[in-house]
Order: C-alpha cells, then sequence, then structure tokens
C-alpha cells in the first residue's frame, strides 16, 4: 500500500515542481541569449575601433566639453548594468539633427544631437542609448557579420575562423565589405531589434530610469514633424507590437518608484546645444555597406586639400588591379593610387584627385568601383522588380538594374542630372556593359562635374559598377582613360552574367 502511494506521488510531485518553475519564470526577466559569433569579445573591440576612426571622418562630432560629458555620464551608468563582455564602453555626441543613435561593436555609440533636442527628460535619452548599448553586449554587430561571413564562405573554413588573431578579423572583415558604418553593424532584422528594446527595459530598470521612458521617446518620434528626419525608427525597424513588448517586460522588471527624470539638467544641456554650431544632418548614403555603396564612396579616401585641384596627366602605361573578392580586374593608369575598400570596392585616383572641402573628401579625378544591389535587398525570387517606367519584371535586366542605380545617385547627389537618357551598350572585355552620364555642379566643391557611369550585371542579378568622374571641362581629355579602364575590365567567369 505505501509503495503504490510512493509510486503515486512521484507524477504529482513532478507536476507541482513544473507548475512552480513557469511560475517562476512568468515572473523573471526575459533571459536573451547572445547569438553565434565567430569572433572574440576582443576583435568586436579591434573591428570596433577601426570603425569607429573611420566614421568620426565622415561626421561631424559636437566639441563641447558639457553635452559629451552629460551623454557619457550616462551611458556609463547604464554600462554598469549592461551585461555581456566588459567593454570600455564610449559616447560620442553626432552634430546632427537627425534623430538618430547607433552603436558600433566593441562599445563606441554615437548620439545624434537629435535625441538630445527631441528628448522630455534624461530618462528618454537613457532609453535611446541603453538600446544602443544592448546591441553592443548582445553583440549584434559581429553576430550578423558572422552569419553573412559563413553564407559568403561555407563551413569548410569555419575550424580555421576560430583561432582568432588579428589576420583572420581582416579576413572575415574583407568578405562581408570592411570596417566603417558597415551596415551589418547598424541595421538589424526585427528579431534583434526586439531584443535590444528587452535588454534595453531591463538595463535602464536596474540603473534607475524607467522603461516607460524608452516607450515614451518611440511614441513621441511617430509625432514628430515630418519635416524633420526621424532616422532613428527608419534604421530601427521593430514589430507593431514594439510598445506592448516593453511594456510586458517591465512588468517583470524592479523599477523605481521614483525613477531618474533629471529635466532640469537636459534643459541646461539643450541651451548649450544652441550655441555649440550649426547641426549638420549626416547623410544616409555614408551608413550604406560598401556592398551596396553609391555616391557615398566618393568621400571615402584622403587627398588633396581646396576646391582648385591640379593633377598630373594620366599614364600612358597601365596597371592591373584584382578585387580581393576576385570577382573583377581592370586597368588603371600607373600613375594613380589606389584604395581598397573591403573585399569588392575600390577608387583610383591620380595624386591630388581628391579634394578635401570642409571636412568631408569629394573625388574631382579618379574612378569608384563597386557592387550595388538593385531595387534593395529583396530577391527576385521573393518579388517582381520594378523598373523606371513603372513595370515589374520577375528579373531585372541590366537596363532596369542601372535605371535603379541611376535614381540612388541622383537621391544621394541631387545636384546630378543624367544626360541623354538611360545610356548605351559598351564593350568589356567579359561581355556587354551600360554607360551613361551625369552632370552638375558639384555643391562642396563648385565644380561642375561630370560622372560616368558603367555597368555591367553578374550572374546574381547584381551589378558591378564604375563610376568615372572629372570636371565637365575635361571630360573629353579623360575619355581615352575610361575607354581604355571601361574596355579592360574583366569579370570572373563564375559571376558572369
Amino acid at each position: 500500500m505505501n509503495r503504490t502511494r510512493q509510486i503515486a506521488a512521484r507524477p504529482a510531485a513532478a507536476l507541482f515542481a513544473a507548475l512552480m518553475f513557469i511560475t517562476v519564470a512568468a515572473g523573471a526577466q526575459t533571459n536573451i541569449k547572445a547569438g553565434y559569433n565567430v569572433f572574440t569579445p576582443e576583435q568586436d573591440v579591434e573591428i570596433g575601433r577601426q570603425s569607429a576612426a573611420e566614421a568620426e571622418q565622415q561626421m561631424p562630432l559636437v566639441r563641447d566639453a558639457q553635452i559629451n560629458d552629460y551623454v557619457n555620464r550616462i551611458g556609463q551608468r547604464l554600462a554598469a548594468n549592461a551585461g555581456g563582455p566588459q567593454f570600455q564602453y564610449q559616447f560620442r555626441v553626432v552634430n546632427s539633427t537627425d534623430i538618430n543613435a547607433f552603436a558600433l561593436p566593441g562599445g563606441f555609440v554615437y548620439v545624434n544631437r537629435g535625441v538630445l533636442e527631441q528628448a522630455r527628460n534624461e530618462g528618454e535619452v537613457a532609453g535611446v542609448v541603453a538600446h544602443e548599448i544592448a546591441h553592443v553586449a548582445l553583440r549584434h554587430g559581429t553576430h550578423q557579420a558572422s552569419k553573412a561571413y559563413l553564407a559568403q564562405a561555407g563551413l569548410s573554413i569555419l575550424g580555421g575562423i576560430l583561432g582568432g588573431g588579428s589576420g583572420n578579423t581582416a579576413n572575415v572583415i574583407n568578405a562581408v565589405g570592411g570596417v566603417g558604418l558597415n551596415v551589418l553593424f547598424l541595421k538589424y532584422s526585427r528579431d534583434l531589434e526586439t531584443q535590444a528594446d528587452v535588454r534595453g527595459a531591463q538595463i535602464l530598470a536596474a540603473t534607475g530610469y524607467t522603461p516607460q521612458d524608452m516607450i515614451g521617446f518611440f511614441q513621441t518620434l511617430e509625432k514628430v514633424d515630418k519635416s524633420r528626419k526621424t532616422s532613428f525608427l527608419a534604421d530601427h525597424p521593430a514589430p507593431p507590437d514594439r510598445v506592448a513588448r516593453i511594456q510586458r517586460e517591465a512588468q517583470s522588471l524592479r523599477v523605481s518608484s521614483t525613477p531618474t527624470t533629471n529635466v532640469a539638467e537636459l534643459n541646461t544641456i539643450k541651451g548649450r546645444l544652441g550655441v555649440a554650431g550649426a547641426a549638420n544632418n549626416t547623410q544616409v548614403a555614408t551608413r550604406t555597406a560598401p556592398s551596396t555603396t553609391t555616391a557615398a564612396r566618393r568621400r571615402s579616401t584622403t587627398g588633396a586639400t581646396g576646391s582648385a585641384v591640379q593633377v598630373e596627366a594620366p599614364s600612358s602605361t597601365m596597371r592591373s588591379y584584382t578585387a580581393p573578392s576576385g570577382v573583377y580586374r581592370v586597368s588603371y593608369p600607373a600613375n594613380w593610387a589606389v584604395y581598397q575598400q573591403g573585399a569588392t570596392g575600390v577608387t583610383i585616383a591620380p595624386q591630388g584627385g581628391v579634394a578635401s572641402v570642409g571636412g568631408r573628401n569629394e573625388i574631382v579625378y579618379g574612378a569608384i568601383i563597386s557592387h550595388y544591389e538593385p531595387f534593395g535587398s529583396m530577391s527576385s525570387s521573393s518579388r517582381g522588380f520594378r523598373g523606371s517606367t513603372g513595370s515589374v519584371y520577375d528579373n531585372p535586366t541590366l537596363e532596369s538594374a542601372t535605371n535603379d542605380l541611376l535614381a540612388t545617385l541622383q537621391n544621394d547627389s541631387p545636384h546630378l542630372k543624367v544626360i541623354g537618357g538611360a545610356g548605351q551598350r559598351v564593350r568589356m572585355a567579359s561581355g556587354t556593359a551600360l554607360a551613361a552620364s551625369m552632370r552638375g555642379v558639384n555643391p562642396n566643391t563648385g565644380i561642375n562635374e561630370r560622372v560616368t557611369v558603367v555597368t555591367r550585371q553578374l550572374a546574381d542579378d547584381h551589378l558591378v559598377y564604375l563610376l568615372f568622374v572629372t570636371p565637365e571641362k575635361d571630360a573629353s581629355k579623360y575619355s581615352d582613360v575610361l575607354n581604355s579602364m571601361v574596355s579592360s575590365m574583366q569579370i570572373d567567369a563564375a559571376h558572369q552574367h
């Protein structure tokens, strides 16, 4: 009888224990595990440091010590509760009225002044910063780079990656498009954005703020005057139930009954921003990965200063350049310099062909070669493609893909106008390409420039494109160089359309 009672009691005890576990789990904060990653935390820092150095050459920073100290104090308090690797977080304020923020691997966090200007209290600023810290602590940037690398290189090389070391870091990063403002480090899936919201809410509560201020800032952005650029929502895609998910998480957290708001100090900072100097809007194009780079690549090298550019005549001797990705090979004048950018992108320009104007670099003479994915990131298997005429294509043609690139270039550089339609077919060493010309007065240099766009379609329907830039007055002088580069350009057989 006792034996029977003991046996019967076991399932009941197990069920009770299971119910207890569910109850405890339901009342606990969400446990978020970092995703798969081939990088070490030390490599996150290495990548972040390189990316930050490149980013800060492109972005205007606020130089006011009190403003930066304010954001840094908020950030350091939040970072103390970030969890994950013990990164040494650094916080910078970007002098842009865009309402946005972003973080690079290893703890490099940037907050636009537009966030400070729009926030109603310190908790709302902290909500934005906590969200970005969560991306860093969960290592979302290098997680995405890891996935992209494995998708590109395959599992056969996995053993070689796990050895670590700066050489492997460089190999992986080159394979996925280089450092800098790489889209892999800046744009995340909805799942990763949800993770950052949830983990950010946890960090807020642990630091004495309330997750409700994170919600409040998101709701405010939806009501902001549409004439202002509210890039945070655009760059941080979220599911429709974003607010509800944060509210649900908040119910499992110990939130202070008197959370930090510190409105007075934030108002002081806003006053200082008013005298900190005119803000510059950060161009969206500079935050595009090298795999989808367009006109932004024209500001990516270093060279001469001033708008009056003097360059040596191009050499009649040609050299050959092969992209590290192996996609293409091209000849160029021997007296031009090569500025490699990632696995596919390159800028080739004469000495002095890049002018530094107002803190930014503009190509006045030279060529840019890179890769372009037309019609966004969706593949032809997921939807048809819409050309400039509005018709839908099952697969993009060279013409429709080129029209899409031209539209993107015009969006990035509105001063450029297409001359004489979509272009004409020209011969490359390995097939047919399409050439079109654009012209306009560059507002940064004051130079009336000619940009010749040459495109070649690849097997995956993407484009390899060449932008050839000269002042309009010298376009005819450089036509032989352009023709030589185009005719020499060889696409690898595996990538030919």
